[in-house]
């Protein structure tokens, strides 16, 4: 594990990553992308998982309270991070059709 310190100019700066997962998507917290020249870059990478934030445990966080607490971080954000934790997937597509579709309802 490993606990970085980012910082940025401003708060109406984005911090330049994209996280997914969360416990309301039974998956960990996870960096997802990294914006190149972003104050998150160089700091964190796409498949790092994310442990804390802030000093706040984010084992039990769902995705919106740990994007609330990002946003919250003002102009330094903590994060504790499993560096390449989770490995990036990346040129899965179906080979056929899609079969599936939750909005059709099949009523006879």
């Amino acid at each position: 594990m490993t606990t970085v310190n980012i910082s940025r100019q401003s708060v109406n700066q984005p911090w330049g990553m994209k996280i997914s997962g969360g416990r309301d998507f039974r998956i960990p917290l996870q960096i997802k992308k990294v914006d190149p020249n972003s104050p998150a870059a160089g700091y964190v990478n796409s498949g790092d998982g994310i442990k804390a934030i802030g000093g706040t445990s984010a084992d039990n966080l769902t995705h919106m309270q740990a994007h609330q607490l990002i946003k919250s971080a003002g102009n330094h954000l903590q994060l504790t991070v499993l560096q390449g934790h989770f490995k990036e997937v990346t040129g899965i597509k179906p080979k056929g059709p899609i079969k599936f579709s939750p909005w059709r309802n099949k009523q006879q």
